[in-house]
């Protein structure tokens, strides 16, 4: 029983860093590339950077995810009142790309 539970406590842990590492990181600053993540359900990610007033930068995007470049201080802020779940940095997302 104890080495079940600690392959999987192992496997959770090998599983969960690379997701962990991105959600600690520090929050984006003005003219940062940003992916903006929006929830599954609820407001789209078109309506999430719509009420926002952003637009995604890159031509190529998945459903619930954007680039955006964010303009001034308060765009991160905008974001996530008018329902993102994540705004993480871009560059660190592209660097496991």
């Amino acid at each position: 029983m104890k080495t079940a539970l600690f392959i999987i406590f192992a496997m959770t842990a090998t599983v969960a860093s690379p997701v962990l590492a991105l959600v600690a990181q520090a929050k984006p600053q003005s003219g940062d590339l940003t992916l903006v993540i929006a929830p599954p359900f609820g407001m789209s990610i078109d309506g999430i950077l719509a009420a926002s007033g952003m637009t995604d930068i890159y031509p190529d995007r998945a459903p619930i995810g954007a680039f955006v470049q964010l303009e001034d201080t308060q765009s991160y802020d905008a974001l996530i009142a008018n329902g993102a779940w994540l705004v993480l940095r871009g560059e660190g997302i592209l660097e496991l790309c």
